[in-house]
């Protein structure tokens, strides 16, 4: 008598808000974490969390082979209509009130590994899934995350700890050079910056990324390009920032055109 029920997809939206969730959370990890990569959306793991959702939790999920060598899993049941994706990621995150930092243990009797794959430092690929299913004549709804490269490692029988303690982004490694911090974030989270000079000649002019200047378009100037500039220097340099021409010896006006 169990059945599936299809849910549509989500949508780009529910994407990004899941992803920026999860980077607002690994933001505001205590203490705060050296190492915390910006998490970014993979289609890829977004369709095995739907495969893994699909099975309701009925029976053990054999993953096939995949580009991913180590995935971890977040999963979530609960009644249909309960939850939002954003309160269950909130509850994961809710887990880290019974870790204890300093042992990198769980408290006695309490679920901790939702919340250390949520903050796993180097899981930097997330994609997640959920489906509702009838289980024994009620409506249910399952919830699942898959992180890449997977956390919760142990070496020797002891939990690595989930990320690195210290002053945001301190110890991002030279690869993961940019910091991501946005309004809503605590920390900084370590990044590879698709624009390390962090900032946009608009549409007349082009990013010298090596000397983070921008190169204007013809009849453009200011830092941005954005000043628009027509003066055309008959017997003179033109200067750019000022939008104005510097005349050579025995020439004057606006242009350089008078002797």
């Amino acid at each position: 008598n169990d059945h599936l029920y299809l849910l549509p997809g989500l949508g780009v939206k529910e994407h990004s808000q899941i992803v920026a969730h999860h980077n607002r959370l690994r933001s505001r990890v205590k203490p705060m974490a050296a190492n915390m990569q910006k998490m970014d959306w993979n289609e890829k793991l977004a369709t095995l969390a739907k495969e893994r959702a699909t099975l309701c939790h009925k029976e053990p999920f054999l993953q096939h082979s995949s580009s991913f060598s180590h995935i971890g899993w977040n999963t979530h049941l609960s009644v249909v209509g309960a939850a939002s994706f954003s309160d269950i990621i909130d509850f994961w995150f809710e887990e880290g009130k019974d870790f204890l930092y300093s042992s990198g243990q769980c408290k006695e009797n309490a679920t901790c590994q939702h919340y250390t794959q949520l903050v796993w430092a180097t899981s930097s690929q997330v994609g997640c899934a959920n489906q509702q299913c009838w289980r024994n004549g009620e409506l249910w709804e399952i919830f699942v995350c898959a992180y890449y490269p997977g956390g919760n490692w142990e070496v020797n029988g002891e939990l690595v700890m989930p990320y690195k303690s210290g002053l945001y982004c301190s110890l991002c490694t030279s690869s993961m050079s940019g910091c991501l911090r946005l309004w809503d974030h605590v920390g900084g989270l370590c990044e590879i910056p698709k624009n390390p000079c962090r900032m946009n000649c608009g549409e007349h002019g082009h990013l010298n990324i090596s000397s983070c200047k921008c190169k204007c378009d013809l009849g453009f100037t200011g830092r941005f390009c954005q000043v628009r500039c027509n003066v055309q220097c008959v017997h003179g340099h033109f200067k750019e920032e000022e939008c104005s021409c510097l005349c050579a010896v025995g020439y004057g006006g606006a242009e350089c055109a008078g002797k």
